[in-house]
């Protein structure tokens, strides 16, 4: 079966190693000149999980897992408030079945498992694409032009084929009233006082996190509370907007903030969810944050990428090119409705991840405090397998 798939992250990447397993050859095509090493640490469990037992790619995943000791709390003055032993909230709230990595170390471990057997074009986007019988017929930026059965757009929140395939993005965009931010700082944790932990420091519609992570270098997390939502963000206007939102902070966020004028790389962008009445049209299908994009209040998202490009893939197999259309509804019938439960918990997750005033932040300290508790920690347990997209 020919099959184009646009982006090569997450979801693009596990969609095109499924389907060569299977005996496919697709052309992945990526915007960026090269993998992207920009992003933030990762949750990844439920489905994500399971998908990737199913794909053995769990021995992959435990080597580029970070064992971090505990996740710290602290204050403006860098005063612990709390700490939970994280091999305590690994056991107990996933029995194990959890990895912290980064995003770009998710994406590396997919793209070797292609590199040599599936074409990769990087550099390479869209130009555009018209139904063409029982296909599609695209042009690529590279002039080449391309006749498959199937084009698949996995590009992320700010999809190209599903602004060409669907519409302009506005009428798909959920604004959850946040920003985030993350950059590498290629110095020494140590240099920071910081060691084996995720070191969170939370204030009334603000949070910033540190962590070390290999190489000697340490990862920035920021995410704060705003009412207004905007696309367009020069380099110069993310620091400014940085400046803005953090620099009456305390603790390691002077800090922070200088290396933010002087890192390559940052990851910048509004906190959304993408919500559509349908995710395929002809032979048009999308997969990942492109359709299904829970937000980072919600967790999950590469999780949910790696599951979505798995069934898609094992949909697509079962039908076969004839009956095409029959898998991309069957593939929206068996995600989408957990997609739906994890955006709707997204949106009630704000005043916990970045709590609008110091009794939420109370409170969200409290519900940690709880959460390793064994009968609290048996019930989230519980809920959390429940969602599995493969239960």
């Amino acid at each position: 079966m020919r099959v184009l798939i646009c982006g090569a992250g997450i979801a693009g990447l596990t969609l095109a190693w499924c389907l060569e397993k299977k005996g496919h050859h697709p052309l992945v095509v990526e915007r960026a000149p090269e993998l992207r090493d920009e992003g933030y640490m990762l949750d990844f469990f439920g489905s994500g999980f399971d998908a990737s037992a199913k794909m053995g790619l769990l021995p992959d995943l435990e080597r580029i897992h970070y064992p971090i000791a505990r996740l710290k709390f602290v204050d403006e003055r860098g005063y612990e408030r709390l700490s939970l032993p994280y091999p305590m909230l690994r056991k107990r709230l996933f029995q194990d079945r959890h990895f912290n990595f980064m995003r770009g170390d998710l994406e590396g471990v997919l793209f070797h498992k292609i590199a040599g057997s599936t074409e990769v074009r990087f550099g390479t986007t869209i130009d555009a694409f018209e139904s063409a019988g029982r296909g599609v017929h695209v042009r690529l930026s590279d002039g080449s032009a391309h006749d498959v059965d199937l084009l698949v757009g996995a590009d992320g929140v700010h999809s190209k084929v599903r602004r060409l395939a669907f519409g302009e993005e506005p009428q798909f965009t959920r604004f959850v009233g946040c920003y985030t931010a993350a950059f590498m700082v290629a110095r020494h944790p140590q240099a920071f006082g910081v060691t084996d932990a995720f070191v969170t420091l939370t204030v009334p519609g603000r949070q910033v996190a540190v962590y070390p992570i290999r190489g000697g270098a340490l990862a920035a997390f920021f995410v704060h509370r705003s009412a207004r939502h905007s696309d367009v963000f020069s380099r110069e206007a993310v620091v400014d907007e940085l400046r803005d939102a953090y620099g009456h902070m305390g603790w390691l966020v002077p800090e922070l903030l200088e290396e933010a004028s002087r890192v390559r790389n940052i990851y910048f962008d509004a906190v959304t969810q993408i919500s559509m009445p349908s995710w395929s049209r002809d032979r048009v299908v999308l997969v990942g944050d492109a359709c299904q994009c829970v937000s980072l209040l919600a967790g999950q998202g590469a999780s949910m990428a790696v599951a979505s490009a798995y069934i898609l893939a094992e949909e697509i197999e079962a039908a076969g090119v004839r009956y095409l259309g029959t898998a991309l509804a069957r593939y929206e019938h068996r995600v989408k409705p957990s997609i739906e439960r994890k955006q709707a918990a997204g949106r009630n997750m704000a005043d916990w991840f970045v709590p609008a005033d110091g009794l939420h932040l109370a409170l969200r300290d409290l519900a940690l405090r709880v959460s390793i508790w064994p009968g609290a920690s048996s019930i989230i347990r519980r809920r959390m397998e429940g969602d599995s997209v493969f239960t």
